[in-house]
């Protein structure tokens, strides 16, 4: 380990993702929605299986790093949507601003002098002082509820409509009824000031707010998404995957649509149908719109699914819970009366798993030989088993 390294945290940070950083961390531009050609080798290049993401493949090398599948950590690809769709994971946010911004002019419907209170109200809280998340949260609220409430911009004069969200991702104005396409949504978004946006608690270095709408979608690593082979030889892609083939098709036919002036509802029904791929790729349990689902009938399981499904998700069975090897673990038993006050008990069964890694050296080698030569499941004259030797992982094998 390296001296000089600090291990303490300074600050945590949340930001969100810009179209331009996953261009620029993307090592490949996916094209194309097929995986691997006819006879299912090589992966197909520009394809959602391309070796610039990475490697499953033992034998094959990353096109990115030139490493194997045990060294290769996978890279990061990405797709250009054809059209701008909202992330259902902000709905709430992009709701909170378009109602407290001018739809004109883009600025925070309060006045000068508001501002100028409120700002340095807002300046004055700072997470390092200690002032927790919630008290930000409730101040931020109450500044945005006044502005939503405020039906002519004080800075432009402009008329405002409200806006109605119909769940999950669909906004229109009340009066007129008119839907507001997320191109329209973004572009509010961009002429939302930086200055402006300390009041909805977003530092604009990191966060804007039109990047909670998506025009570059980021694709991830093969080996977070890895396919497998069946008894019967076919591949078997996983759900990630599956959803990432419906956007890339779905998109390729707005986009031809678009170029080709097809009539504005074939455009508008394919960009639904985008938005619905988008958002079932990142939350399949997305009130309001059915499960996208495998052709067994079966709910795909996508992102959020991953990280909260139960016992067997992300954070459960993965970050909180870490499966070793050769380990056991028992209910309470009732106690046995023949083992001392520092003993413990192990099942036969679970004592033949259970290895010490023992390193041979000139003080112990004798006492090992006696051990290998008992093998793995020794027992003694009465039928007990004793100490063995499981295996041998000898220096020129590389142990």
């Amino acid at each position: 380990m390296m001296s000089g390294i600090s291990k303490r945290i300074n600050k945590i940070q949340f930001a969100l993702l810009s179209p331009e950083e996953i261009r620029k961390m993307s090592q490949v531009k996916v094209i194309t929605a097929d995986t691997y050609d006819d006879d299912g080798y090589p992966p197909i290049e520009r394809g959602l299986m391309d070796l610039h993401m990475g490697v499953i493949e033992p034998g094959l090398k990353c096109a990115t790093c030139y490493g194997r599948v045990d060294e290769c950590p996978g890279h990061f690809g990405h797709i250009e949507l054809a059209m701008p769709v909202i992330h259902v994971g902000f709905v709430k946010e992009i709701k909170t601003i378009l109602e407290s911004t001018c739809k004109v002019c883009g600025r925070i419907k309060l006045t000068d002098d508001e501002i100028k209170i409120y700002r340095e109200e807002m300046s004055n809280l700072n997470f390092a002082q200690g002032d927790p998340p919630e008290v930000i949260a409730i101040k931020s609220k109450k500044i945005t509820d006044l502005a939503s409430s405020r039906m002519v911009c004080p800075h432009c004069g402009a008329q405002q409509s409200k806006l109605i969200l119909d769940k999950p991702t669909t906004f229109r104005e009340e009066k007129v009824g008119i839907k507001v396409t997320p191109k329209e949504i973004r572009e509010r978004l961009e002429r939302v000031p930086d200055e402006d946006l300390i009041f909805f608690g977003l530092n604009p270095e990191v966060a804007r707010p039109e990047w909670m709408v998506l025009t570059v979608l980021p694709v991830p690593p093969i080996n977070v998404r890895p396919s497998i082979t069946l008894e019967t030889g076919e591949r078997s892609e996983d759900d990630l995957t599956h959803k990432l083939v419906d956007i890339i098709r779905i998109s390729q036919r707005l986009r031809e649509s678009r170029d080709n002036g097809s009539p504005q509802l074939i455009i508008e029904d394919l960009w639904d149908l985008l938005q619905f791929h988008v958002t079932t790729y990142f939350d399949n349990q997305t009130a309001g719109i059915p499960p996208a689902r495998h052709r067994s009938g079966r709910p795909l399981k996508t992102l959020v699914q991953r990280l909260k499904g139960g016992k067997e998700g992300r954070f459960r069975s993965n970050l909180s819970g870490k499966r070793v090897n050769f380990s056991a673990r028992t209910v309470i038993s009732p106690p046995e009366p023949f083992l001392s006050i520092n003993e413990v008990g192990v099942p036969e069964r679970a004592a033949r798993e259970l290895t010490v890694p023992l390193v041979v050296n000139a003080f112990n080698i004798d006492y090992v030989r006696e051990l290998v030569k008992r093998g793995p499941e020794p027992v003694d004259e009465q039928g007990r088993y004793v100490t063995g030797v499981n295996y041998i992982i000898s220096q020129t094998a590389g142990g």
